[in-house]
């Protein structure tokens, strides 16, 4: 278990230095899972808990009416990692349950996966009896304090708001933020027309908004953001306004885009090998081919994939190929045979095949790549020169037997004349 501070998020001077009229925000980190990391303060003090009790289970703070639904939300979100905000009643320290608003921001790792929420509470009790005093300091507060950059627009999609990472950021303020040039200066030239015309669609259909673009920063270099908004409604269902937010994802885009490349140059030396080439699972079903295999035997990957290789195998040698490959998966050895395969014209041609594990680092076998080399013209040769050493040999035996025969009827021939 982590300690109670050193999870803390480093939290902006803008941030901390609101006040939100009286009210405090409960602060909380999470894991993936859902363990309680870090607790501010302010939510100890609220629930009368321990950080270790938080841990072990906050569900317990939860009212018994409320708790269906916050634990399917909740599972909900996990599963979407996505901002979420849910309203609900928790136990207070003196057993009284007050109404709360959480707003939960996922935090992303550099894989682009879940691995931190921030998670910020606030008591509503009184603003639900109270409807007309609703403040936004609340929303400011916890808009500074997320590693995104946060923005806000009106129904029609002009913005509103811009939180302080954003002007950090782009160097952009509010006022200079309002019109079209301003995303028309920070969008890469590539990614304009496409994140218009995403951004026209959820405005007119109010459709969740998401896409993947690069912002220019006040440098002048470029990074790749992930952009997510969700439409916030009133009472009627009308859209309000759009809330939403910039994730930087430019260190796993780039991973991806070199892991991309790397499965590009893999491919294109796969199929530029002369051999037909194959990769399988540690159970041994190929789930890839090259080119050549396909261009080669005139399938398809449906039908060679698993053990459909089965299918281009000679008859007279297919149980014993199978046979073979089995074994070498059982004791994890590099496997070898040699034996013919149908050429899509109905040809069977003679390969020499070959096939190696790859294993992790506790030695155990990930998948196989192997390899059949066409062979035919070899052991056609092999077979000629067989056959030559075979009719050479007969011609010797048969030029023995003749000499031998010559020899005998010589010392024939001497014995009669030694007995005249």
């Amino acid at each position: 278990m982590a300690s109670a501070t050193s999870d803390m998020p480093e939290l902006s001077s803008s941030a901390t230095s609101r006040p939100s009229r009286g009210e405090s925000i409960l602060l909380s980190v999470t894991d993936a899972a859902g363990t309680t990391l870090y607790a501010s303060p302010q939510l100890l003090q609220f629930t009368g808990l321990s950080l270790e009790d938080l841990s072990a289970g906050w569900l317990e703070l939860v009212h018994p009416q409320d708790g269906e639904r916050v634990a399917a939300q909740v599972q909900r979100m996990r599963e979407a990692a996505q901002q979420y905000q849910i309203e609900w009643r928790i136990r207070r320290h003196d057993g009284q349950y007050r109404w709360v608003r959480t707003t939960g921001y996922p935090q992303l790792d550099t894989s682009g996966r879940v691995h931190q929420w921030i998670i910020g509470t606030i008591d509503i009790e009184d603003r639900r009896n109270n409807p007309g005093g609703y403040s936004g300091e609340d929303f400011s507060f916890l808009a500074e304090l997320i590693p995104q950059l946060v923005w806000t627009t009106d129904p029609m999609g002009f913005h509103t708001y811009f939180n302080q990472r954003w002007t950090d950021f782009t160097g952009y303020t509010l006022a200079d933020s309002v019109g079209p040039d301003m995303w028309n200066n920070l969008l890469h030239p590539d990614d304009r027309q496409l994140a218009r015309q995403v951004w026209g669609h959820s405005l007119a259909t109010g459709d969740f908004y998401e896409i993947e673009y690069r912002f220019k920063s006040q440098q002048g270099d470029y990074r790749w953001f992930l952009g997510q908004a969700l439409p916030v409604r009133d009472a009627a269902g009308e859209i309000e306004k759009w809330f939403g937010t910039c994730t930087d994802i430019h260190d796993q885009k780039m991973q991806e885009i070199a892991l991309r490349k790397r499965e590009q140059d893999f491919t294109t030396l796969a199929n530029a090998i002369p051999q037909l080439a194959w990769m399988a699972d540690e159970a041994g079903h190929i789930f890839w081919y090259n080119e050549r295999w396909f261009s080669f035997t005139g399938t398809t990957l449906e039908e060679m994939q698993g053990w459909g290789w089965q299918k281009v195998q000679h008859p007279d040698y297919v149980e014993q190929v199978t046979e073979t490959w089995k074994q070498a998966l059982a004791a994890g050895t590099e496997w070898e045979d040699t034996f013919p395969l149908r050429r899509h014209d109905g040809e069977f041609r003679w390969f020499l095949s070959r096939a190696v594990p790859l294993r992790d680092e506790a030695g155990r076998v990930l998948r196989w790549c192997g390899t059949n080399t066409d062979i035919t013209e070899q052991k056609q040769l092999q077979e000629q020169i067989e056959r030559a050493y075979s009719d050479l040999e007969a011609k010797v035996m048969f030029r023995t037997l003749d000499l031998e025969r010559e020899v005998q009827e010589l010392r024939q021939q001497l014995g009669a004349a030694g007995n005249n």
